[in-house]
């Protein structure tokens, strides 16, 4: 019998990323408590998603309503050289999740006219000084910024990587209040995977984000987003 206990799995998870034909998560580190959040915010959605393989070239997709909708394409391909497909759908099927999770948890505007526009928004909705939608805007764009420079000076990240990283960073900058949140998850997943970890800048400097934001998804007066520190 072995005289110490065997990592907890997080079971579901575990299966729909097999058939999403994504690279199995890692065993949870003591050492990085807030990756170990990440996946629990996420294995705790599961039941609450409808999760349909699909054949489309998408790696994931989310839609959300009454009851959520992800897609995903097993035999997907970025046509990236720099992207390492297979870690890239383990990464790209938590941002769809993370999506529902974020849906849930912001504060949306009681205005109904206002519904559509702020679904899935990546801060507490709010018209304080402070916290408006322009200012939150602004500073994770400039949070994401910062995960870009750091990813150019950090010799650690190689030019492979860099480039896979300058496109989610794009992406992210491209709608940065609906794809904040979501970006730094399928970035950390993504450099996991790749072998990273806190012992490393970028990884460290992203978690720094990521638990921020959390953060404020877990409490209804967080906000507005402050700035990441330089250091």
């Amino acid at each position: 019998m072995s005289t110490h206990s065997e990592p907890l799995r997080r079971l579901a998870l575990d299966r729909l990323i097999k058939d999403a034909g994504g690279t199995a998560l890692p065993d949870d580190a003591s050492d990085e408590p807030h990756f170990a959040e990440l996946l629990d915010e996420c294995a705790a959605l599961i039941d609450e998603i409808t999760f349909t393989k699909k054949n489309d070239g998408f790696v994931a997709q989310a839609t959300m309503g009454t009851h959520p909708l992800v897609t995903y394409d097993p035999a997907y391909s970025s046509g990236e050289a720099t992207t390492d497909d297979v870690p890239f759908r383990t990464a790209s099927i938590l941002h769809e999740i993370m999506h529902v999770s974020v849906d849930k948890l912001y504060d949306k505007p009681t205005d109904p006219s206002e519904k559509t526009y702020w679904q899935s928004v990546n801060f507490h909705y709010a018209t304080t000084a402070g916290s408006s939608f322009a200012e939150q805007s602004q500073t994770v764009t400039e949070n994401l910024q910062k995960v870009m420079a750091r990813a150019t000076a950090d010799s650690k990240v190689d030019t492979t990587l860099r480039s896979h990283i300058e496109r989610r960073y794009i992406y992210g900058c491209a709608g940065p209040h609906v794809h904040y949140d979501t970006v730094l998850l399928d970035l950390l997943v993504y450099l996991r995977l790749k072998g990273h970890s806190k012992k490393n800048v970028l990884f460290a400097y992203l978690t720094k984000l990521s638990q921020e934001a959390r953060n404020r998804r877990m409490d209804s007066k967080g906000g507005p987003v402050p700035p990441a520190s330089a250091t």
